[in-house]
This record gives C-alpha cells, structure tokens and sequence, in this order.
C-alpha cells in the first residue's frame, strides 16, 4: 500500500509511503480520500513527509483531492513536504492555492 489512513477526532492523516508521487497512486489516494470522507471527518492532512519527488500527474492528482473535499465542505492540508517539492509546488505556483505545514502537528494545530 502506497497511501496509509490515520483517522482520530474527526481528523484524517493520508500518508505517502513512497519517495516519488507520479500518480500511479491516484485510484488508491482518491479511494483513501473518499473513504476518509465517508467517515465524517472535519480535516484531511496529507502527510508527504517521506515523498523526495512528485511528477505533474501526482500534483494533479493532490489537486483532484482537494476539489473532491472541498467540494463536501472540509478542509484539505499539506504537510511535511522537502525543500525540493516545495520549490516546484512554488514554481508552478501551486503553493497559493493549497494549505501546506511545515509538519503533520502544525496542520493539525493550524
């Protein structure tokens, strides 16, 4: 499994459990997405801690979750991304559009 699930206090925790998104994951994030949903959460906190690189087609597929749960009315973080997937989310200018915490505590907190 790719995507691990952590869900406590109406908060759900995605985890990447791979060092490279390149959206072969997407069915089984979208799933983890919606199941998380499915379950009533508030929050859902993408932890991309472990994540070293992320393709296009990962980053659309993070953009596809975040519409999926904005669209039922909860909040979408990021948390815990490298200083190099954080220059490209920069560059593309993906950063003003997500939430994105230094760590996993800080997004629960924030």
């Amino acid at each position: 499994m790719k995507v691990s699930t952590s869900i406590k206090d109406k908060l759900a925790v995605l985890k990447f459990e791979v060092d490279q998104v390149l959206g072969y994951e997407a069915q089984e994030f979208q799933d983890a997405v919606l199941n998380s949903l499915e379950q009533k959460i508030n929050c859902i906190i993408i932890d991309l801690s472990s994540v070293k690189f992320i393709s296009s087609w990962g980053i659309g597929m993070l953009i596809h979750g975040l519409a999926t749960t904005a669209n039922r009315g909860r909040e979408y973080k990021l948390a815990g991304l490298a200083d190099n997937v954080m220059q490209v989310f920069q560059k593309v200018k993906i950063d003003t559009v997500l939430n994105i915490y230094k760590s996993v505590d800080l997004a629960k907190s924030g």
